[in-house]
C-alpha cells in the first residue's frame, strides 16, 4: 500500500511517500544524515515514526525551498498524515504531542522607501 501527503513550511514544500518496504528513509535521493548533517535534526524527523511504532515503511521524501530547520517541521508533518492514512487511531496522540500545528508566519515583504520592511530614515526636526 501507498501513502502520500503533502506539507508546507515558509517557502518550503514536501510531498512524502510511505510505502511497505525495510526502513530505508531517503530525502531528496540522500539519507537524512548526509543531507541534513546531523544527528538531532534526524531525530526531530524520526520522533513521530518512534512514537506510532512504525518500522516497516520506507519514505521518500522531496523537499524544496527555504531553511534546515523549516524543511524538518515541513517533513514531520507529512509524516504523521502520512502515518494517520495508515493508522488513523494515532490521531489524538499526534494532537497530544502538537505534531500538527502549522506554523503560518512568513517573512513581511519590504516596501519601497524604506530599508527593509518597516525600518526607515530617521526623522529630523530640524
Amino acid at each position: 500500500m501507498k501513502y502520500i501527503s503533502f506539507s508546507t513550511k515558509k517557502t518550503c514544500k514536501t510531498k512524502v511517500i510511505m510505502f511497505n518496504g525495510n526502513g530505508i528513509f531517503l530525502i531528496n535521493k540522500k539519507t537524512i544524515i548526509n543531507y541534513f548533517g546531523n544527528i538531532f535534526l534526524k531525530n526531530l524527523i524520526i520522533l513521530p515514526l518512534i512514537i506510532s511504532n512504525i518500522k516497516k515503511f520506507n519514505f521518500f521524501i522531496t523537499v524544496k525551498g527555504s531553511g534546515k530547520i523549516s524543511q524538518i517541521h515541513s517533513i514531520k508533518i507529512a509524516i504523521c498524515k502520512c502515518i494517520l492514512l495508515f493508522n488513523y487511531k494515532l490521531k489524538k496522540k499526534f494532537r497530544k504531542l502538537n505534531f500538527f500545528s502549522i506554523d503560518d508566519r512568513i517573512v513581511e515583504r519590504k516596501k519601497y522607501g524604506k530599508k527593509k520592511s518597516r525600518k526607515t530614515e530617521q526623522y529630523s526636526k530640524r
